[in-house]
């Protein structure tokens, strides 16, 4: 399930996105695959989070 269908909504922020990516990454059956898609969220995460 999506973060849209679990949530009955687009994602809003980046911190939506990494939350549906993780979610299709749980209904990946191998785990090289869900690693690599637990990966790119935290890149992507890293990439917006702000650090004075």
């Amino acid at each position: 399930m999506t973060r849209s269908a679990e949530e009955g909504r687009k994602p809003e922020s980046v911190f939506g996105f990494v939350q549906g990516i993780t979610a299709i990454a749980r209904d990946k059956p191998h785990q090289d695959a869900w690693l690599d898609l637990e990966a790119r969220a935290k890149k992507l995460l890293d990439r917006a989070a702000w650090y004075p």
